[in-house]
């Protein structure tokens, strides 16, 4: 087979496409300041690995990253780029789950629908992001793709079933709306199915009937028996990750201990679950807003795909051989649009995650048909067909490289962008970050100390940390970095505690600048936005501090600290959104 022939084939073709976005995914992956949720997330990941103490908390969603990139930061170091890897690196394998559905689609249309989960501006960017929403969309679609595997492949049910549970329990422990995506499922298959069962010519009635007149007592045996064995190989991942640390370790050595420790893991999560996301506070507001900024962003970062996606469904649906897991794919994906401007409680771009993943089938299937009908025409000699299914290919090609530059590497912290959430400090913050890490490597005493009411917490000096700490939401995501950098940390409401001295580093809102800048010699003072917009925060910097002669240049490069304050942190309470 010749090298561009094969280069057709959708298993080298995606392997490339996963190349390359993987490629995409690292660079610069560390660049960016990390977003409030990836700070707070980030900062009780480091108290975990430095006390070994988890407990779930549904307003950080679940415990995948945690205990991965717990693992991740013991052998790496915890650093921007470092806590991004695991996301970075599931992003880019996600277009090699195109594969599993190669016995319904073409070559073409796997290998297109590879192209729309590797380029899409909004993956690549929450590809980039350390957060639940890609990994989970992730392990949901190779679920899919798995169970589809099993239904069409009898002779290896029970692996590709064994295999479909695994990663349906991966997506558990991601983030709590993997409960939405079984309700989505059923309502596109109740859909799909109606139109089967119309369907004169349609085999499934006659096939049911089939296979539950051919069923015996044995056949039954065999399919209860994998029926308890996934359930427990769900259980049993699902446990792993939710229970509480190090408790589930003692009660491996204690088996007394594992009833208590099975309740925290399934009856203590479920309850901490209502108890944050179904109440109804979490979702009071306006659908109507909320849709409208949905499609706002879906606009943004994902119109050619959705408008393909459409057309994939519609040229199928239309055609002469309808097939089912078009219309399943394109049902799912179309209503999440509506699902999610119900249900979610923030409208943020990572959200749409959520509808582009299945869409990215059909948008598939529609670029596949126009290449192939731009082919054709081609072969007949017509040249404005084969010019004009030339030119939209490559306009969407231009468009969605275009838009992923813009959104990724140009605006990725920019109140321009839909696609970034409101929560994303913006400006160029890491130098000043740098600064103060060198700072804190030199420095004895207190290194850094956060002015106002605000940021005020009575208990830094005991090194708490999260829900015992008031002020420690409000200076989100800086914890994350002091943390790293082993920084002591204080705070003060009033100027007179500045009488005795400043440490070399103060942090405080422009509103408060004024009344501290006054009693502050020999300081330089440079402002950030800690959101989008607004919110700006002043840092004080010494001129006379002594500082390390070396700094973190290289995000996955580490540097000798002091021990982490976290880790003599209190673990009490449960963190809210503040």
């Amino acid at each position: 087979m010749s090298g561009p022939r094969r280069l057709t084939r959708p298993l080298p073709a995606l392997l490339l496409v996963s190349v390359g976005a993987l490629l995409v995914r690292l660079f610069r992956l560390g660049e960016r300041v990390a977003h409030q949720d990836e700070g707070r997330v980030g900062d009780w990941i480091l108290h975990y690995v430095a006390t070994g103490q988890w407990d779930y908390r549904p307003i950080i969603h679940g415990p995948f990253l945690p205990h991965v990139n717990g693992t991740v930061f013991s052998v790496l170091g915890p650093s921007d780029f470092t806590a991004r890897l695991v996301v970075a690196v599931v992003g880019a394998l996600l277009p090699l789950a195109a594969l599993l559905f190669r016995d319904h689609l073409r070559d073409t249309e796997v290998v297109a629908m590879g192209l729309f989960l590797a380029a899409n501006p909004i993956l690549i960017y929450y590809s980039r992001f350390m957060r639940n929403d890609l990994p989970l969309a992730a392990f949901v679609l190779v679920t899919v793709g798995f169970a589809l595997r099993a239904i069409d492949r009898p002779e290896r049910r029970p692996h590709y079933l064994a295999l479909a549970t695994f990663f349906f329990a991966l997506a558990f422990t991601t983030k709590e709306n993997a409960l939405l995506y079984p309700v989505a499922w059923a309502g596109s298959l109740a859909l799909v199915a109606d139109r089967r069962l119309l369907a004169r010519e349609s085999p499934l009635p006659r096939r049911l009937v089939g296979a539950l007149a051919r069923a015996d007592a044995r056949t039954v045996g065999r399919g209860g028996l994998l029926a308890v064995a996934l359930f427990v190989e769900f259980f049993v991942v699902f446990v792993a990750f939710y229970a509480p640390k190090p408790d589930l370790y003692h009660a491996l050595a204690d088996p007394t201990k594992l009833p208590g420790v099975l309740s925290a893991a399934t009856v203590g999560v479920w309850h901490e679950f209502a108890n944050t996301w179904l109440v109804s506070g979490m979702h009071d507001h306006s659908v109507v807003a909320f849709l409208g900024k949905f499609l706002e962003i879906l606009a943004v970062g994902g119109a050619p795909l959705v408008v393909f996606a459409a057309f994939g469904f519609l040229v199928d649906r239309y055609g002469d051989d309808p097939r089912a897991i078009v219309g399943f794919f394109s049902y799912w994906g179309f209503a999440s649009i509506v699902g999610y401007a119900i249900s979610t409680d923030i409208m943020a771009g990572w959200t749409a995650v959520h509808v582009l993943v299945p869409l990215a089938l059909p948008a598939g299937v529609g670029v596949a048909y126009l290449y192939r009908r731009g082919r054709a025409a081609h072969e007949s000699g017509d040249r404005v067909g084969a010019s004009a299914a030339a030119v939209v290919l490559l306009l969407v090609a231009a468009t969605t490289g275009g838009v992923a530059v813009w959104a990724n590497f140009q605006a990725e912290q920019s109140p321009d962008n839909p696609i970034v959430q409101y929560a994303q400090p913006s400006g160029e913050m890491k130098p000043t970050l740098h600064e103060i890490e060198r700072i804190s490597t030199a420095n004895d005493g207190v290194d850094v100390l956060f002015y106002g009411s605000e940021f005020y917490a009575p208990n830094d000096t005991a090194k708490s940390y999260g829900p015992a700490s008031p002020g420690w939401f409000a200076r989100l995501p800086l914890p994350w970095y002091f943390d790293q950098y082993g920084a002591n940390v204080s705070s003060a409401k009033a100027v007179s505690e500045l009488e005795d001295g400043a440490p070399p580093v103060v942090v405080a809102l422009e509103r408060d600048a004024p009344e501290i800048e006054r009693n502050l010699d020999g300081y330089s003072r440079v402002t950030h936005q800690g959101y989008l917009w607004g919110r700006p925060l002043v840092f004080f910097v010494s001129e006379d501090a002594p500082r390390a002669s070396t700094t973190l240049v290289n995000e996955s490069v580490q540097v000798e600290h002091r021990p982490s304050p976290v880790a003599s942190a209190s673990v009490d309470g449960q963190g809210r959104r503040p």
